[in-house]
């Protein structure tokens, strides 16, 4: 598979902390050098953030910053004073009550290192540890003693009972205009405990906006899952590279502005590093495209069978069909029970129809695998599941279908749910499948909860398991690749969580295919257009009110964005 450009590289905590070695014992960098460039980035990036972007906040006992003490009218004048002042009244410079909250380990160093800048550009600095004085690292050690010859305030609070109080101290007086979550680092696995559970519990007590050094306190830095406690950070400056758990949620949502510093990881490290996920791109995406050429008819672009629909799921197959024309294949058939096709017809014009022998639930039959295999011999690519049901003869059906068919198939919902309990079939052509959590769950014999806490661990054990391609409608989606890189998808929006939307990425990923795709690059170029329809969809309908039929309808625009983009840079 074509991979994205390295630049987009996402790292996991064991590879960065892998780099980290790498540069200090096989380069000679001290780490205490690291610590230092790590600090000042974060000062640097938290002093600019906060001159841009402080006013929103406020400051504390301002009528932006406080909770109920002014009136209406006085806030509304207040805000109506500081507005008459300009664009550059909504600039503030630095000044206030910056306080760090610091934990025992490097995290914590960087933490005194960023103390200390904070201070010469002008903040009033306090440090409060969660840990005792004898507990944190060396290097933490040796930048506390920097801060005490600084003459800033360090304060080790232990217990946690001791963050009560200190909460109320931290926005006493001239109070926090904001705080520094140095607490735990991307090394950190598990819920946080004791007093540093309870540094982060006050810090979201305190209202302030909080800027996490790396990652925030209680974010899986590998898998994203948020534990309980976890910092919400308003700013997140990441030291070296990007990390899988600040690109998928919650532990984006808890990221808030992400900035990548560097702190002098030499580039050929970073480049002999096999990379183990990338973000499309849609420079990628294009590049991947097939070529249309002036002689293409229908027949040349490429023929989908779509399998599936029963008795009041046709819209599922309608859905599936038309998106496999919408992304550019020059033909589609759908294979439906032969008392729904008029249904069909009636929802779609363009997609042919082909009735099946059907059950009495009016589900397909086992009896309409011959026939059906008989039209899967003149596709290149089947599509099998979208709103097939669950019933036994219609999955056993599926099943059968999964292994005789001798052409690439993407096998989405009661396609997968087919194989609830049982091991996909190892096949010579591809298989592409694309669960959202309930099914990948369903598939693998875990829990819902299983899957959501390591989405991007399940998507690669499982493509290496079972040798099949997964598109994992994670946020944002994953497509694992057995061998491959993980490729994180950079497009779609919350408005996609409507009935129909999984349907119609099933189309756009079979219609690329059938274009004569690679099966991977087909899978991962799919979820990047039909997010990028979803974002148009958006955009044109608003994402509380959109529907499927929305995104499918949306894929065209998405794609000619993508060709405008190639001609624009011609």
């Amino acid at each position: 598979m074509r991979l994205p450009p390295l630049r987009t590289r996402v790292v996991t905590a064991e590879q960065m902390a892998a780099l980290d070695r790498a540069t200090i014992q096989g380069r000679g960098v001290p780490s205490l050098a690291l610590m230092e460039r790590a600090g000042r980035e974060v000062a640097r990036r938290a002093t600019s953030w906060w001159r841009e972007t402080g006013a929103r906040y406020g400051r504390p006992g301002s009528a932006a910053g406080e909770s109920g003490s002014a009136t209406a009218p006085e806030a509304r004048s207040r805000a109506a004073a500081r507005g008459a002042k300009g664009a550059a009244a909504r600039r503030i410079s630095t000044g206030g009550q910056v306080i760090i909250l610091a934990g025992p380990g490097n995290n914590g160093g960087d933490g005194f290192v960023v103390a200390r800048y904070l201070k010469s550009a002008g903040f009033a600095v306090r440090v409060l540890v969660a840990a005792a004085e004898n507990a944190i690292s060396t290097d933490a050690a040796a930048n506390r003693d920097a801060c005490v010859r600084a003459r800033i305030p360090v304060t080790f609070l232990p217990d946690p009972r001791a963050w009560g109080p200190a909460a109320e101290a931290a926005v006493a007086g001239r109070g926090a205009v904001f705080l520094v979550d140095a607490l735990l680092g991307t090394g950190s696995k598990g819920a946080p405990r004791g007093a540093v559970a309870a540094a982060i519990e006050m810090a979201g007590e305190t209202g302030r906006p909080i800027v996490s050094i790396d990652i925030p306190s209680g974010v899986d830095a590998s898998t994203g899952h948020a534990e309980s406690p976890a910092i919400r950070a308003a700013l997140t400056v990441t030291l070296g590279l990007p990390k899988l758990g600040q690109v998928l949620e919650p532990g984006k949502s808890h990221a808030g502005a992400l900035e990548t510093a560097d702190i002098g990881i030499p580039a050929d490290l970073v480049a002999d590093q096999p990379p183990a996920l990338l973000i499309a791109d849609a420079a990628w995406v294009r590049s991947l495209l097939p070529v249309r050429p002036t002689y293409a008819h229908k027949g040349s672009m490429g023929r989908v069978l779509v399998v599936g629909g029963s008795a009041g799921m046709m819209g599922a197959a309608a859905m599936t069909g038309e998106s496999v024309l919408r992304s550019g294949a020059g033909y589609a058939v759908a294979a439906v029970p032969r008392s729904c096709v008029d249904a069909l017809e009636a929802r779609v014009a363009e997609v042919v129809k082909r009735g099946m022998p059907e059950t009495d639930a009016r589900t397909l039959a086992r009896a309409a695998l011959d026939p059906i295999l008989e039209e899967a011999m003149r596709a290149d690519v089947v599509a099998i599941g979208p709103g097939a049901s669950r019933h036994p003869e219609t999955e056993e059906l599926i099943r059968e279908l999964v292994e005789r068919v001798d052409c690439p198939i993407v096998l989405d919902a009661d396609g997968l749910n087919a194989f609830e309990g049982r091991s996909l079939p190892r096949r010579r052509a591809p298989l592409i499948v694309s669960p959202h959590y309930g099914e990948a769950a369903r598939l693998a014999g875990a829990t819902v909860a299983d899957v959501a806490r390591d989405p991007a661990g399940w998507a690669r054990r499982f493509a290496t398991s079972s040798g099949a391609i997964v598109c994992l409608k994670a946020t944002p989606m994953i497509t694992a690749a057995p061998g491959e890189p993980l490729i994180l998808n950079a497009t779609g929006n919350a408005g996609m969580a409507t009935a129909g939307a999984g349907d119609s990425l099933t189309g756009a990923i079979s219609g690329l295919l059938a274009q004569g795709m690679e099966a991977a690059e087909a899978a991962a170029a799919g979820c990047y257009v039909h997010g990028l329809a979803g974002d148009v969809a958006a955009r044109r309908k608003g994402m509380r009110g959109m529907i499927a039929g929305d995104i499918k309808d949306a894929i065209p625009a998405a794609l000619l964005s993508l060709e405008i983009g190639a001609m624009d840079e011609r």
